[in-house]
């Protein structure tokens, strides 16, 4: 067999990135292939220093090669990304406009239908109450809901230098893929394609002046949460669910995900907790109740809060006026509140 770079390339599509069901070439990681005779060198960037994932990937990738007929010998090096320097130890944060970003907090689920974009556009709102230089990104490019939440319409437009300038409402810096598409359009679009989007979205946007970005991930553990991990670096994640048991399983997996990417778990979030009775004033547990604070004891992740389910909430989201700033005074934009604070303390805790 006549080994070449690119047929190396092909072999090394069946080794997947460790907890996601992608491959290691479509999410960037391999950077180079040389072959010298029957010998394989292959250099792997990985999104932040760890030893225990090169250690895996190390094994994955010399077991497949060797395997495969005419490849006797194998050398695999393995690099990572510089991990965040703080403004003015390096020239590192001057490489990209999201550098000055003091923190990035991703915003996940397992699986969809869980109020994901619900939450991450009120606890940005929340957040901004509370702090100043909010911004918030939809990185769900296949189910962008940020401009039907927000109300907003409008295509951004771009500086001289060719940066994207963000849209502003509620105080809140802005930006998703429902901005650059019309509403008939369909996205479709493999994994690159996604990584691009992603990659475009934390570098070729002027955030200049965001001190906090809110990042809403689109559900379950694919190329977008990676390809946000080798861009920019988390400060850290917090992963929303609703009580039953089909949503909390898969709260698992969203604590491996960033678990795997050396992210910060920040908590986790019960949405859809309870109903509150309009008549008796009760609280009716719909969905049951409880199982997001089980899942977060579990796994040794804190608990920010539960959601109520709110006529309002979804009115204020279908309206482009979050419950946050319709209702401050409800329960559910208390919730909202309070979580907010819980995830400050969290990210900007020494």
């Amino acid at each position: 067999m006549q080994l070449n770079p690119e047929g190396i390339r092909n072999i090394l599509k069946k080794v997947k990135y460790p907890g996601f069901s992608r491959d290691i070439v479509s999410f960037g990681i391999v950077k180079d292939i040389d072959v010298e005779g029957s010998k394989v060198i292959v250099s792997l960037l990985l999104p932040k220093p760890d030893n225990k994932l090169e250690s895996e990937l190390e094994g994955s990738v010399r077991k497949t090669l060797l395997e495969s007929p005419g490849v006797s010998e194998v050398d695999v090096q393995i690099g990572a990304r510089e991990p965040k320097r703080m403004p003015g130890e390096g020239r590192a944060e001057e490489k990209s406009p999201a550098a000055g970003i003091k923190y990035f907090i991703a915003v996940a689920s397992g699986k969809g239908g869980v109020g994901k974009s619900t939450v991450a556009v009120n606890l940005a709102l929340a957040i901004s109450k509370i702090r100043k230089n909010v911004g918030l990104v939809d990185a769900d490019v296949w189910g962008p809901s940020i401009p039907i939440m927000m109300g907003l319409n409008e295509r951004p437009i771009a500086t001289p230098e060719r940066k994207i300038i963000p849209l502003e409402k509620y105080g809140l810096k802005l930006m998703s893929i429902g901005f650059l598409i019309s509403d008939d359009d369909t996205v479709i679009w493999r994994g690159p394609m996604v990584h691009g989007a992603v990659k475009q979205f934390m570098e070729d946007v002027e955030w200049k002046g965001t001190d906090y970005l809110i990042v809403d991930l689109p559900p379950g553990t694919g190329d977008a949460q990676l390809s946000l991990v080798q861009t920019v670096p988390l400060t850290g994640g917090v992963i929303v669910t609703t009580p039953q048991d089909v949503a909390l399983i898969d709260v698992r997996r969203g604590v491996q995900m960033f678990r795997k990417l050396n992210v910060p778990v920040l908590g986790v979030v019960e949405n859809m907790s309870y109903l509150i009775c309009p008549h008796c004033k009760d609280e009716v547990d719909i969905f049951s109740k409880g199982g997001g604070r089980r899942m977060s004891e579990k796994f040794d992740v804190p608990f920010l809060g539960e959601i109520p389910i709110d006529p309002e909430i979804r009115k204020g989201g279908d309206e482009g006026f979050p419950i946050v700033l319709s209702s401050p005074e409800s329960t559910a934009a208390k919730a909202f509140m309070e979580i907010a604070d819980k995830v400050l303390k969290g990210v900007e805790s020494p």
